[in-house]
């Protein structure tokens, strides 16, 4: 039960992908063209403001949460924002990709995150009573622009393998260019001995220090 989560989430994710792996070359890049020719691979950047619960996401009977990181939009071919954009594309090395890519690619999480907390009002286990740190028993679910970029654009056959691991497993360079629509999935590795309604404060610390935290129910029974 636990794998749907993250095989659903796998292969919706993968289609954007799918469509960057067909060869660009053999298609003439025009206005109805699937490809455009870019200086830099990720098309905008988010800068991060608020956090929005993706009701779109179905886990069948797999309790979870998927929480969308909000801001405003920095995008690469918008002249008001070329100056921004490519402070943040200088930052993480995507300088030099120089070829056409897929249009309607995810944009990237302009910070890294530093850490992730959960917390819930109830008990979890006697090991986790309410109020205890989740994050060593619950998985969360990524994609990052991370690996692709610091390669050199590689296209390896692991470069957007997605991340599902425990919260306290993930590193600063696991937190870094997150596809923004992809989300944040929430989701707990055990689910035997959790019973009831818990309401989860989720707070997300940024590398500069903003912090943005939501309160999200979830259902066991």
């Amino acid at each position: 039960m636990k794998k749907i989560f993250g095989q659903i989430v796998r292969y919706v994710s993968l289609i954007p992908i799918l469509a960057f792996a067909v060869s660009c070359d053999e298609v003439e890049e025009g206005w109805d063209s699937p490809y455009v020719y870019v200086e830099s691979y990720i098309p905008y950047y988010v800068n991060p403001d608020s956090l929005a619960l993706n009701e779109s996401w179905k886990y069948h009977s797999e309790p979870g949460i998927v929480l969308t990181i909000k801001g405003r939009d920095i995008y690469q071919n918008i002249d008001s924002d070329k100056t921004q954009y490519m402070v943040l594309a200088k930052k993480y090395g995507d300088i030099g990709f120089n070829r056409k890519a897929a249009k309607g690619r995810e944009g990237a999480i302009s910070l890294a995150i530093d850490s992730i907390s959960v917390v819930s009002d109830a008990d979890i286990d006697a090991s986790h009573p309410k109020g205890t740190e989740l994050s060593d028993i619950v998985k969360l679910n990524t994609r990052s622009y991370y690996l692709f970029i610091t390669s050199g654009y590689k296209d390896t056959n692991d470069q957007y393998t997605d991340k599902d691991k425990f919260i306290s497993e993930y590193t600063k360079e696991d937190f870094s260019l997150l596809f923004n629509k992809h989300g944040l999935g929430f989701h707990f590795d055990n689910l035997d001995e959790i019973k009831g309604t818990h309401n989860l404060t989720i707070s997300i610390y940024f590398e500069n220090g903003k912090k943005l935290s939501a309160i999200q129910s979830i259902n066991f029974d």
